[in-house]
């Protein structure tokens, strides 16, 4: 036995494990120092940054320089100072440690990005514009850009193939990316077409009975529109559908200083007849009718100086009285708009009797409050009626069976 060869050939095996080792503790330092540096990044830094944003007086680094931006920032930074220390140590020809480091810095500006992108969305979401021009549309279309930009880009460096090589090739996937997108490419048309027509704000109050809808939109994305109904339930609505599909949008009575009130009491017909001298003394002791009735009963009996015959003579009639009183009652209630138009008018008549319609706009434009001031017209209308000899119209089984209870 040659013992010398034998000793040569252990000491190059056991030369061979103390480089193998040594590459081991190498790394295992390398790896060491990397998470020191994120945590130091993600917690030092960051506790430095937040104290000198929070001298300043503006709100945009509050809002930019969140928890989630130095947790992309360290994860940035630890393959950043690896791939530096492999490549000044001798080590690029560990080619699966480069490849993964490369995929890894790659990962990490994108998630860094797009951590930046959230932060200037929020920023922008702090003003007033934001409410009627939202960018999240458009930070979440360069987001997609980017994830499909990262998609070629780790790829090429798994496959040691050039990115460009990847796009030409993309092209023969271009109708499949286009099915797997096709909510996000609709979405991103609608939303360009929402905001430049301004159609839908944040805040707007909308109705679209075809997704039982109805409510404030809390949000709008590049796929979704997110609508708080009345009754706090969420419902969400492609973004595309607000194009192609119709739906109403209340903000022009939001705007406005009125909200519309027009509702409508049938009238019984038998109840109307011509006002006799009695219900005329009566009913001029009214403020709202006795400049009318004074005047009326004047151009009245002009008319009628010289007809004897009473087919041609004109009277006042209890519901042409009644409805100018309802006119200038609404002249006079404050809760009334009276810049906007506000009416008494009969509608076409039928079965169930004279429709007599109440049009005009509430001061009050919150639901309780305009809810509450429709009521008050209709529950003094419905009171005031019979002084006025005027019944309203019910059938008369159902009264027949209420007056036998």
């Amino acid at each position: 036995m040659d013992i010398a060869a034998t000793w040569k050939e252990w000491m190059s095996v056991f030369n061979g494990w103390n480089e193998w080792v040594l590459n081991i503790i190498q790394i295992a330092g390398v790896l060491l120092l990397a998470w020191l540096i994120y945590l130091a990044s993600k917690k030092w830094l960051s506790r430095l940054v937040r104290r000198i944003a929070g001298q300043t007086a503006t709100r945009w680094d509050d809002l930019l320089f969140d928890q989630r931006f130095f947790n992309r920032l360290g994860i940035l930074i630890a393959p950043a100072a690896i791939r530096v220390i492999v490549l000044h140590s001798g080590w690029n020809d560990i080619s699966w440690l480069t490849k993964l480091l490369d995929m890894w810095i790659a990962v990490a500006i994108v998630l860094f990005v797009t951590t930046i992108l959230g932060g200037i969305n929020r920023i922008y979401e702090s003003y007033t514009i934001s409410r009627s021009k939202p960018i999240k549309v458009f930070v979440q279309v360069i987001e997609i850009f980017l994830y499909c930009a990262l998609a070629i880009i780790l790829f090429s460096i798994l496959l040691d193939k050039d990115p460009q090589n990847l796009l030409v090739g993309l092209g023969a996937f271009a109708a499949v990316l286009m099915l797997v997108f096709k909510d996000s490419i609709l979405g991103l048309v609608a939303g360009v077409q929402l905001s430049a027509h301004n159609m839908v704000r944040i805040g707007d109050w909308i109705e679209m009975p075809s997704s039982r809808a109805d409510g404030d939109v809390l949000e709008i994305n590049l796929t979704t529109v997110k609508v708080q109904n009345w009754d706090k339930t969420i419902t969400t609505i492609p973004t595309y559908k607000l194009v192609s599909e119709s739906f109403t949008n209340w903000r022009g009575m939001q705007e406005s200083e009125g909200r519309r009130i027009k509702r409508s009491v049938n009238i019984d017909i038998f109840s109307v007849h011509y006002l006799t001298e009695a219900e005329l003394e009566r009913l001029k002791q009214s403020q709202l009718l006795r400049d009318y009735i004074e005047r009326k009963i004047a151009e009245i009996r002009e008319y009628n100086a010289n007809r004897g015959n009473l087919l041609d003579e004109r009277r006042l009639t209890n519901i042409g009285t009644f409805r100018e009183y309802m006119e200038s009652w609404l002249s006079s209630n404050p809760d009334i708009n009276q810049e906007m138009t506000h009416m008494v008018r009969q509608l076409q008549p039928g079965p169930t009797g004279i429709p007599l319609e109440i049009y005009c706009f509430s001061a009050r434009q919150a639901w309780v409050q305009y809810e509450r001031v429709q009521a008050d017209i209709f529950d003094h209308l419905f009171a005031i009626m019979p002084l006025f000899n005027l019944r309203v119209f019910q059938y008369t089984g159902i009264a027949a069976a209420q007056e036998d209870r």
